[in-house]
């Protein structure tokens, strides 16, 4: 019987400490969560009406409002309907809307919102405000930053440290550009 309750307090500990996988999760607000808790992974389905918070995610993530927190890595579709902040602490491999997208890592796919921030390098960014701490790709915004720039930005005001692709907006800022601040358009100052 000894032996028993030593596998199984081991195995609820193991399990306590490293995370479980669920398959689908329902969540009110991070900590009342049925399916998966905050330190498990869902891998599958997650609707979350005040928010959630999960160590890894993959699949479908649906919100209604609140606070979407991933620490680890997001995989897949992840969907606000109304007003929310998602924050990815890992890399994301997918597509987001929300109120503000804000991943830590790097971002393959795209984010779509008021307010997008990478601190990694990011693949595609629709919004307001962009703001990429590497390398970014496509930029589509009213101000788009990115410390490098090998696709497109397409702004109102665009600002980057390095340039390999393009600029198109009313204010134009590149270190290594055709001009360092130029109108409408502006390029890598090699580029022709």
């Amino acid at each position: 019987m000894r032996f028993k309750a030593l596998v199984l307090g081991t195995l609820l500990a193991s399990s306590v400490a490293f995370g479980a996988t669920s398959a689908a999760q329902f969540s009110v607000f991070p900590g009342v969560q049925l399916g998966a808790g905050k330190t498990d992974s869902v891998n599958g389905f997650s609707l979350n009406l005040l928010g959630a918070e999960n160590q890894n995610v993959s699949g479908l993530d649906l919100s209604l409002i609140g606070y979407r927190k991933v620490n680890g890595d997001f995989s897949g579709v992840h969907l606000s309907l109304f007003f929310e902040v998602f924050r990815v602490e890992g890399n994301m491999k997918g597509i987001s809307f929300s109120l503000w997208n804000d991943i830590e890592g790097n971002a393959n796919g795209g984010t779509l919102g008021l307010v997008n921030t990478v601190s990694g390098s990011s693949t595609f960014q629709f919004g307001v405000l962009n703001m990429v701490g590497n390398d970014a790709l496509v930029q589509l915004g009213f101000i788009n930053y990115a410390k490098n720039v090998s696709g497109i930005q397409f702004g109102f005001i665009n600002a980057t440290k390095h340039l390999e692709g393009l600029q198109v907006g009313l204010i134009n800022y590149a270190e290594n550009g055709f001009l360092p601040v130029f109108p409408i358009v502006n390029f890598k100052k090699t580029l022709f």
